[in-house]
């Protein structure tokens, strides 16, 4: 039982590092700055929608057994949907997203201010040290979590918690008594809800759980054990810190307006408690987080295509090019990544927590065409929605919408879409 909290304990840090990438790091301060005296409401509210759902996900995951298939959750979907669907994912928020997100972020905000700013050839020289780095330190697939959990991740919460605790000791400044936004609770719940991190834990539930077997909990019973240990770990954690940093972003409410960039708010936070240094000390913290980050879908790249080919596509070999085509990618430029990759997360991400939510009911559910058909309607609403970015006219029905102001008006289609699903073939496949 002590080697199961220990292995716990290193997994369920490196899982949160594996969360705790550029969004993590850039909204918890701005719902602070937001919220003003409400900022413990908004945190609330933004830890929920963000780890909150992240958890829930985890626990379908375990409870469907699904966490360790090429597939995932997604299974229910059939075989060809399910695996089409993770590819997708994966490809989003690995190298088409998030891994060359990570990079372009971490430079913007810790190197460019002391090379003067839009040096190309500053960035190419980081974006090659910084995927070098991510390539050494996950193109050995069995040392890869306890590398992150065992090193990396200590000295990112060591830096975050002394950013917090100097804040807390000597407070920037007053917190506002007026909230800058009319509705703490959407406000909070929609910057969790755009961490992405639901789409992550998808992907990384594959890395984790091949940890957990390499150290002996190859069981399902003690796969829900362990695996459900290290992510309340991770969740307790998140808890902690994303906590600290909405109360530092309310400590200064009453000195920035709402409308200041979510990554100058960070390094403001960080120059004004440490001074001098803040920006030196910022500069570390960031890069680990995102290098972290980096290293985690880095992996669960090459494991995921190293199983969905039976082998045949290696391990390394899929880290090599996720690192490549990221690299690729870093240096168009962070809001053109964003803009590349915003069409397709913006269609598939309600499809996949139409899935997640039905998925705790799994064994309720008999009838697969209800999984089907809720992530059709979930992902057919939200093309419309990307289709009224370009012809608002045409597609203005979508804001009439019940929750689409707050981003979530797929509920209703995915749920009438459901209910429908419930007359169509009503047996239901069987598991593999």
């Amino acid at each position: 039982m002590k080697q199961l909290g220990i292995h716990s304990v290193i997994v369920g840090f490196a899982l949160f590092s594996m969360f705790f990438g550029a969004g993590n790091i850039i909204f918890p301060p701005y719902v602070g700055l937001a919220a003003g005296k409400e900022w413990f409401s908004g945190f609330l509210c933004y830890y929920m929608a963000d780890v909150g759902l992240a958890l829930v996900a985890v626990f379908a995951m375990l409870r469907t057994q699904s966490i360790d298939r090429v597939e995932s959750i997604m299974g229910r979907l059939g075989d060809l949907p399910a695996k089409t669907m993770m590819v997708v994912i994966l490809i989003c928020i690995g190298p088409l997203l998030a891994m060359p997100r990570t990079c372009a972020t971490s430079y913007s905000m810790a190197v460019a201010p002391f090379v003067g700013g839009g040096s190309l050839a500053a960035s190419l020289v980081f974006t090659v040290f910084f995927f070098g780095m991510t390539i050494l330190f996950s193109i050995r697939e069995s040392v890869l979590v306890d590398l992150v959990g065992r090193y990396l991740t200590p000295l990112l919460v060591a830096g975050l918690l002394l950013l917090i605790i100097m804040g807390v000791v000597s407070p920037i400044g007053e917190i506002s008594q007026t909230p800058k936004v009319d509705n703490v609770f959407w406000m909070g719940v929609s910057a969790g809800y755009q961490t992405l991190d639901v789409l992550a834990i998808i992907v990384f539930g594959l890395l984790v759980v091949n940890a957990m077997k390499a150290r002996g909990y190859s069981s399902s019973r003690m796969q829900f054990i362990s695996v459900g240990l290290a992510s309340a770990i991770a969740g307790l954690f998140l808890f902690i810190v994303y906590g600290g940093l909405c109360y530092l972003g309310a400590t200064t409410s009453a000195i920035f307006p709402e409308t200041v960039d979510k990554g100058l708010l960070v390094t403001a936070i960080s120059s004004r408690i440490f001074g001098p240094l803040g920006a030196a000390i910022l500069s570390v913290v960031i890069s680990l987080a995102f290098l972290t980050t980096a290293i985690a879908l880095a992996g669960s790249m090459g494991t995921f295509f190293n199983t969905l080919t039976n082998g045949r596509f290696a391990y390394k070999n899929g880290v090599i090019v996720a690192c490549l085509f990221s690299g690729v990618v870093a240096n168009f430029g962070l809001n053109n990544i964003i803009a590349l990759a915003a069409p397709i997360l913006t269609i598939v991400y309600p499809g996949v927590l139409a899935v997640i939510l039905l998925s705790l009911f799994d064994r309720q559910i008999k009838n697969d065409a209800i999984f089907r058909l809720a992530a059709a309607g979930a992902m057919a609403f939200s093309f419309c929605e990307v289709m009224a970015w370009h012809w608002p006219e045409t597609f203005a029905f979508v804001k009439s919408v019940p929750f689409q102001e707050h981003g979530f008006g797929w509920i209703l289609p995915a749920t009438v879409c459901g209910l429908i699903g419930t007359f169509i073939n009503p047996a239901r496949r069987n598991a593999t």
